[in-house]
């Protein structure tokens, strides 16, 4: 198995070195192929130019003295018919030359432009039909020129395209040339205007107002022909530019754009020096057409000529590399190989072996020590495969290291967390103790229901100091003797919750839970208690209900009407309850479930089994099981006692059933000054007030105020009894091992 290993070690390292080769030589010949690609792409691009280019160049130009006749021949002359027979003539030429150069490419080689220019110029014989169907004065000076300019436009794009397709370097002096070519197609267009305008006899606005729009779209794009060329490719533009002809046409162009025509016999300039200067910018314009086409066909046969050179200066050489790295790295891998698996066996030691071993001895919480625990790979070279070795050491050893620190910052932090919740939880003892004085004391009905809401408040704050201890892995000093009914258990839930007037106690068996059991009982129950609080609606009730199956245990369902949770919420959380991890303080967020968290941890420590279930129409059912072994069939005794020393308080009637404590809106009784003292103090009695005359029983959810005194009157005294029997029975506690009342 051994051999094998090292034989397939081997083989990997190899294959290690050939697949870098073979991707090499793929390099290469992607590489040669992609410019064999440039280099056909170049040699079509030069060829496109020069032969579709030029044609396309110079059908345009026929197009452009055809539909200067076309509209000159409005006159009705035979002069400007022969013209007109004599331009169609030449398009005609044209046309069949720029077929013949289509047709030495293929389809595919041709752009998309130019196969549209070809079929739109087939129906130029049934524009020219259309247009000599009418007489000369019938005819539509813009939808006779119209179809020429489409045509010219479409013309135009195909020089777009070769342009799209050029060299990176050859792309502005290619949009120069198209600028230019568009230029003189304005040029054109000012001059068809002017042409039909003179044949007619007649300047009227929309004449002048389209040789405007010309002149204008003229200039913009002769601005155009020099931008981004170098100083030295634009100087032939700007001879161009410092033409004379050009310059009298500027001038001619300015006249007529600031004269509309006041009268439409009248022209703003001399026709025939128009006509001249036209020309005369026409013709120079072609030649530099044909120039710079017949340079950048030239630019790029050349261009795919140095490209095909330095293809094959690269091609070889690398070729020829790529063998001999082949070769000579075969030989080194077989020596490497075994070294390799040397340095292999060592770290899959440690990394299967040691490591894990060590770490789960981190998280059991025991010490280590990182230099002894994690010895290092020894290697007797100084090369490159014995500095992975010393970085591994250096790697695993820092690894370690930081676990190390990583437990002891996190056992820090949890005594921090304990400390701070034992102190808070001794402060929260003081001040129920100060609260309970100063509720002896007072009399005035408004503060002593704030001294109520403030004790609440306290005890929902010496909850939270302990769950907080029970999350740091501290156990919560508070803690029953005697065993608990459950009734009692969910009434003690209740009080420490905020919404405790919504809990409503339903159909619970009569049972008790041992007291070893009891005061993680209703911690868990007030943490169910106030999520189904929290996320229910405030008018809605919390609904507890149980049943006890003898042998099996009991069952306490808490029901809420809130809008419930989605199965995956269900599943998560489910899960956390049944199998809750260990509390990681690294993997806590703002959202975190720390209610989940208490409520998973106190069912792992008495084997107690708490479940999510979606209620019907909507809400949550949070089912408790407790196992019979945390039941007794012992009788529960109260949670207090009585001492002979003292004069028992009037046991309180206890309040019928009801959707909850309502607010207080009638002062409580005051005390007796004539009757027993409890510790000194007044014993507040509870007044039996004149029986009322026979009434309507009050509307569904009013409490009467007999019946709310009656409720404050069992609240207060259920707390002092729970109190005294505290300090009877521990008379030397410290402060923070406070018995819970319920």
């Amino acid at each position: 198995m051994a051999h094998d290993k090292r034989r397939s070690l081997r083989a990997r390292m190899i294959t290690l070195v050939l697949v870098p080769s073979t991707l090499l030589l793929l390099v290469c010949a992607l590489l040669a192929a992609h410019l064999t690609g440039q280099i056909r792409e170049l040699r079509t691009t030069a060829a496109l130019t020069e032969h579709i280019g030029l044609a396309t160049a110079d059908t345009i130009s026929a197009l452009q003295r055809e539909r200067r006749a076309t509209m000159e021949s409005a006159n009705g002359s035979p002069t400007t018919a022969d013209t007109l027979r004599q331009a169609r003539h030449d398009t005609d030429t044209a046309v069949h030359d720029l077929d013949n150069a289509l047709d030495r490419f293929t389809p595919d080689e041709l752009p998309a432009s130019a196969r549209q220019f070809r079929q739109l110029l087939q129906g130029l014989d049934n524009h020219r039909t259309h247009t000599d169907a009418r007489a000369p004065a019938q005819r539509s000076p813009a939808a006779t020129a119209q179809a020429y300019t489409d045509t010219i436009h479409l013309g135009l794009q195909v020089w777009d395209s070769l342009t799209a397709r050029a060299h990176s370097d050859q792309v502005p002096h290619m949009r120069a040339l198209t600028a230019l070519m568009r230029t003189r197609e304005l040029l054109n267009r000012q001059d068809t205007v002017l042409a039909h305008a003179v044949a007619t006899d007649t300047f009227t606005p929309t004449a002048h107002a389209q040789f405007v729009a010309a002149a204008g779209a003229q200039a913009y794009t002769w601005e155009q022909i020099g931008t981004g060329l170098k100083a030295r490719d634009a100087q032939t533009y700007l001879e161009l530019d410092s033409y004379s002809a050009l310059q009298r046409v500027y001038l001619m162009q300015d006249t007529i754009v600031a004269h509309p025509p006041q009268n439409t016999t009248a022209f703003p300039v001399n026709t025939s020096a128009w006509q001249g200067a036209a020309e005369a910018v026409d013709q120079r314009m072609r030649g530099l057409e044909h120039t710079q086409a017949r340079h950048a066909a030239d630019t790029a046969n050349r261009q795919a000529t140095d490209l095909t050179r330095s293809t094959l200066l690269v091609s070889i050489p690398a070729l020829a590399a790529a063998l001999a790295s082949i070769a000579l790295t075969a030989q080194a891998t077989r020596r490497l190989a075994r070294r390799m698996n040397r340095l292999r066996t060592a770290t899959l030691e440690h990394a299967h072996q040691r490591l894990p071993d060590v770490t789960a001895r981190l998280h059991a919480g025991h010490d280590i020590d990182a230099d002894t625990e994690v010895p290092p790979v020894h290697t007797e070279h100084n090369d490159e495969i014995g500095d992975v070795a010393r970085a591994f050491n250096t790697a695993q050893h820092a690894a370690v290291t930081a676990a190390v620190e990583q437990a002891r910052l996190r056992a820090g932090v949890r005594a921090v967390f304990r400390n701070i919740a034992r102190r808070t939880q001794s402060l929260v003892h003081r001040q129920l103790a100060l609260l309970d004085r100063l509720e002896r004391d007072e009399t005035d009905p408004k503060i002593l229901e704030s001294l109520f809401r403030i004790d609440h408040f306290s005890t929902q704050m010496r909850r939270n100091a302990e769950n907080l201890m029970l999350l740091s892995g501290d156990t919560p000093t508070r803690r029953h003797h005697t065993p608990v009914r459950l009734h009692e258990a969910v009434r003690a839930a209740a009080s420490e919750i905020e919404d405790y007037t919504r809990v409503r106690p339903q159909h619970l068996p009569a049972a008790a839970v041992h007291g070893r059991v009891a005061s993680d009982v209703v911690r868990l129950l007030a943490e169910l208690l106030e999520n189904a609080t929290a996320f229910s609606p405030p008018g809605t009730e919390v609904l507890v209900s149980g049943e006890h199956t003898p042998g099996a245990g009991c069952r306490i369902t808490v029901t809420d009407r809130g809008l419930g949770m989605g199965p995956d919420q269900l599943e998560q959380a489910n899960a956390l309850l049944a199998d809750p991890p260990r509390f990681d303080l690294a993997s806590m967020r703002e959202n975190s479930p720390l209610g989940l968290f208490v409520v998973a941890t106190i069912a792992g420590h008495h084997g107690l089994r708490v479940r999510l279930q979606a209620a019907e129409p909507e809400g949550v059912h949070a089912h408790l099981h407790l196992p019979e072994h945390t039941l007794t069939d012992e009788q529960a005794r109260p949670a207090h006692t009585t001492d002979p020393r003292k004069r028992p308080t009037p046991t309180p009637t206890a309040p019928p059933p009801g959707p909850g404590p309502a607010p207080v809106s009638d002062p409580p009784p005051t005390p007796d000054p004539t009757g027993d003292t409890y510790k000194g103090l007044p014993v507040r009695r509870r007044r039996t007030p004149a029986p009322p005359p026979p009434t309507a029983p009050p509307p569904t959810g009013e409490r009467p105020l007999t019946e709310i005194r009656s409720m404050m009157n069992a609240l207060q005294a259920g707390s002092l009894r729970g109190r005294s029997h505290h300090d009877d029975d521990q008379p030397h506690r410290k402060a923070n091992n406070d018995v819970d009342t319920g």
